[in-house]
């Protein structure tokens, strides 16, 4: 008779297994974003500086930068001779920021933002830096520029992309004024580092509520999660299903992507008010890529 009641349970749980079992791969399955988000952000664009004449350069979208060659040099402290080339991507919109997987959260808090660029300096396909106490000028397009953004220079932590406002923290000495010069242009300033720079001002103060994700319906694992703030232009990116801390009050877009193993695009998007930490069930459905492009083009 036990050994009759051992057989009956270990049947049951074999059974409640293979129902569990099925039940999670019923979920549907996605393939890592990144592929699909590479082929849609902005290409680097390349610059050939052959002389004096030639070092001011203009971006497609309108990014102005002074690059003088006696500023450059190898990392071994050698000098750089004509031809060297520039190298510039631009980031203005959401959705650039998005497909480049580029946040504007700086130790943790959301950065208001007019803007994110990267500016490389290349001499036979080695990467340039500035000579110590150098900068290059940056002009950015802006038809209602704000007072009081900094530049914020970008690095990656190993885990996370953040940014800072302190070049020092980077190893970088400068004298330089951290604040934008607000001209009718848009934003000037001078740049004491090459690599990623964000036009921005912190927009919280540490404190916040945070939103985690789960679904009864989709594997999260491989999704690109974002959260847009419309009212400060920021956009930060949700790792592991749970944000960041997003100021109480915040109006906020939520825009999920993923893509299947055949290539069909799914999202999930909603715009809500944060006012509370909240666990959100998402339900993902089919979309096409020119209506997903209208959907980032449009927040």
């Amino acid at each position: 008779m036990k050994n009759a009641l051992i057989f009956s349970l270990l049947v049951a749980f074999a059974v409640m297994s293979c129902k569990k079992d099925r039940i999670e791969k019923s979920k549907n399955e996605y393939e890592p974003v990144n592929s699909y988000l590479d082929t849609k952000k902005q290409q680097e664009q390349e610059f050939v500086i052959n002389g004096p004449s030639g070092d001011t350069i203009v971006g497609n979208q309108g990014t102005r930068l002074l690059a003088g060659k006696n500023c450059l040099m190898f990392p071994n402290n050698d000098t750089v001779s004509y031809p060297f080339s520039i190298k510039l991507v631009e980031l203005y919109t959401p959705k650039d920021m998005i497909y480049w997987q580029m946040p504007t959260v700086a130790g943790g808090n959301i950065l208001e933002t007019d803007g994110e660029i990267r500016v490389r300096a290349t001499k036979n396909n080695q990467d340039l830096v500035l000579v110590p106490g150098c900068f290059y000028q940056v002009r950015m397009p802006n038809s209602a520029p704000k007072t009081g953004m900094r530049a914020f220079y970008g690095f990656d932590t190993g885990a996370f992309f953040d940014w800072t406002d302190n070049p020092a923290s980077l190893g970088v000495t400068t004298s330089v004024n951290p604040v934008f010069d607000v001209i009718p242009y848009g934003y000037e300033a001078n740049i004491a580092r090459l690599g990623w720079l964000n036009c921005g001002k912190i927009a919280n103060n540490g404190t916040g509520n945070s939103i985690g994700f789960t679904s009864q319906t989709d594997e999260l694992t491989n999704l690109g999660i974002f959260i847009y703030f419309p009212a400060t232009k920021s956009v930060m990116q949700v790792y592991n299903t749970v944000s960041g801390l997003i100021p109480n009050g915040s109006n906020v877009k939520i825009i999920m992507i993923g893509v299947t193993s055949g290539g069909q695009l799914f999202h999930y998007y909603s715009a809500l008010t944060v006012n509370s930490s909240a666990i959100i069930d998402v339900v993902l459905t089919p979309i096409s890529d020119p209506n997903l492009t209208a959907l980032l083009d449009g927040l």
